[in-house]
């Protein structure tokens, strides 16, 4: 009875719409993450200056869905980018979209579900994301039938990549997952363990129970491992050597029957490989690309 109160409380204020000015926000030049950060914000305003529109969609539960859209001329085709846990999307991928654009594509920001200006007061880390990122690939089917898609997501956003590669998604020709977190389960779990300790587990169960019935799952089925095994397009792999994810990459390049490729950026943390490492990170990206668009770019 306990551990489903604590989880009810824990998850409850966990998962509730985050405030998302909190995210990339502004600090001083004393801050290790300063250099980052400022080139966040200096992105964001001169992404900005371009020609951009917003576009909805209608997610399958009836949530208004928001994104920024900003096309380029004779693009090669569309970059749709995933954010993650609580970030501001437009901050977040500011900086990549720039570089996106420089290859010449299309890129569109969406703003997840309960993030922003995007309806929804619960975040549920990827379990509904993942269908509502397959709405926004309808979406620019629409707006150009024949363009090539590429998604990119970070963080929980690159879980919500790894959710979808084994769904049939036309025009998507490859992802990339920087820094994912590969399991929702292990979300659950690792969480509960660090607030509750020895604990934890009980309340994880609780958590986990109570999710998959507000939300009509099962989390066991997002395990970006298990889902490579059916993945049905290339997948770029990427994070700091910080964050000690070599060996979830190994297993899900191992299980994967599409090419997949790695990169670990030296020196790296969580999510800021393409501010420190720009040029390796860049490069890598624009190899895969190419051949996965199968041409130069």
């Amino acid at each position: 009875m306990f551990e489903n109160i604590k989880a009810k409380i824990l998850f409850g204020k966990l998962l509730s719409r985050p405030d998302i000015n909190k995210a990339y926000k502004m600090v001083g030049p004393e801050d290790s993450w300063y250099a980052t950060i400022k080139k966040v914000h200096d992105s964001l305003a001169e992404i900005q200056k371009l020609p951009h529109e917003y576009i909805q969609i209608m997610s399958h539960d009836g949530l208004m869905l928001q994104g920024v859209y900003y096309p380029c001329e004779n693009a090669r085709g569309t970059v749709i980018t995933v954010h993650g846990f609580g970030s501001h999307a437009e901050r977040e991928w500011a900086f990549p979209g720039l570089f996106y654009r420089s290859l010449g594509f299309n890129v569109l920001i969406p703003y997840q579900r309960a993030h922003g200006p995007s309806e929804g007061k619960k975040i549920t880390f990827g379990a509904l994301e993942h269908r509502d990122m397959m709405n926004w690939v309808d979406k620019v089917n629409e707006m150009s039938p024949d363009g090539a898609i590429i998604i990119h997501g970070l963080s929980m956003g690159g879980g919500i990549v790894l959710h979808l590669a084994d769904k049939d998604m036309k025009n998507v020709k490859c992802l990339i997952s920087d820094a994912p977190t590969s399991s929702i389960e292990s979300f659950f779990q690792n969480v509960s363990r660090e607030v509750f300790k020895s604990g934890g587990d009980k309340v994880a169960e609780c958590a986990i129970a109570n999710f998959n019935k507000e939300n009509g799952v099962d989390i066991r089925d997002f395990n970006g491992v298990y889902i490579a095994k059916n993945c049905k397009y290339p997948l770029f792999l990427s994070a700091g050597s910080m964050e000690k994810l070599e060996n979830l990459f190994e297993n899900i390049k191992e299980n994967n029957p599409c090419e997949t490729e790695i990169v670990i950026l030296e020196g790296c943390n969580h999510g800021n490989g393409m501010y420190k490492q720009t040029e390796v990170y860049g490069g890598a990206i624009k190899k895969f690309v190419e051949k996965s668009l199968g041409g130069r770019i």
